[in-house]
């Protein structure tokens, strides 16, 4: 009983959170002024964003790709490993983290790849991911230092300066890392088909370290976070009050989008909302402008996921197995 009881609280409390967050980004909004912007905005830099995210997917598929194939996958190909990335974006729609397993269990049934080594890949591209966000974040910090520190300020009681983020933010990651860790080590020490699937998930960990394609690798990450930038950047363009922000203020942009997305509420509902009209506030861009960006860049996003996922799904369906 307490068992099943944590295991629907794991999922309720996130879409709680969800909610609240939800009712305070669109607290004294001018729901009036809110439809009357949706028909001035210029729809093709959204379509154009759309677009883009297509790229982001490949590119995710490409590197995942360059981590698995060392490990004994040669015959992965970019169009097959798509569309398990495609199927966990869209299962991360319906529970936070879900689409880590689900993409690793649909690499197994189409491509044969066990899942510990899929899932290890997994963690690994997630520390890359993070890493990179902090270099984001530093790299912002030289040009845009006092906005960004402004909006961390705001966003998380009592962090009042950059470097209190990154230390907190450097423990939860050691901290979970540990936890792996000893997992690992008493299932080694267990033996039997826990010690194979032990081995199987060290080996997709430390993937990086049989890399045959470094170069191909660090040029995927950095095109994958430009791609990014570019991604929520077009749609300023859509929208007159936004349209003048400079290219600065596209990273900052980033920086939150990034931040919001890797807090495990579902699809970012809420947070995203909360901290991107946050942050352009900052800009002096009124709340309900604010709040209408951010709708219409999550959006953009949770459409393109839909749309792009369903046809994963589909074809996944008719997709002749690898044996």
């Amino acid at each position: 009983m307490l068992k099943k009881t944590a295991s629907v609280l794991k999922y309720i409390i996130p879409i709680g959170i969800a909610f609240v967050l939800l009712y305070f980004a669109f607290k004294n909004v001018d729901f009036a002024e809110f439809w009357a912007k949706a028909k001035l905005v210029n729809y093709w830099w959204v379509l154009g964003s759309i677009a883009l995210s297509y790229l982001s997917y490949l590119l995710r598929a490409y590197r995942w790709n360059l981590l698995l194939k060392p490990l004994g996958y040669p015959h992965l190909k970019i169009h097959r490993t798509n569309v398990a990335v495609l199927i966990g974006y869209l299962a991360n729609l319906a529970f936070p983290r879900l689409g880590e397993v689900t993409r690793c269990g649909i690499l197994k049934r189409n491509e044969n790849v066990p899942m510990a080594n899929s899932f290890g890949s997994v963690i690994t591209e997630r520390i890359i991911d993070v890493i990179t966000l902090l270099l984001l974040i530093l790299f912002t910090l030289l040009i845009e230092y006092d906005t960004l520190i402004a909006f961390f300020s705001n966003a998380f009681s009592g962090i009042a300066n950059i470097e209190g983020l990154a230390w907190k933010g450097a423990l939860v990651l050691i901290g979970a890392l540990i936890v792996v860790a000893l997992l690992v080590y008493i299932a080694i020490r267990s033996g039997g088909r826990f010690r194979v699937i032990a081995r199987q998930l060290l080996d997709g960990i430390f993937s990086l370290r049989k890399l045959n394609n470094v170069t191909g690798f660090l040029l995927s990450t950095l095109l994958l976070w430009v791609v990014y930038y570019f991604m929520s950047y077009i749609i300023v363009f859509a929208v007159p009050e936004t349209s003048g922000l400079t290219w600065q203020a596209g990273v900052m942009l980033l920086v939150t989008s990034g931040v919001a997305l890797a807090i495990p509420v579902q699809g970012g509902f809420g947070t995203y909302h909360t901290m991107v009209s946050g942050m352009l506030l900052l800009y002096n861009i009124d709340k309900t402008t604010g709040v209408f960006f951010a709708t219409l860049l999550h959006t953009s996003q949770i459409v393109a996921i839909a749309a792009f996922g369903g046809v994963a799904v589909l074809v996944s369906l008719f997709m002749k197995k690898y044996s």
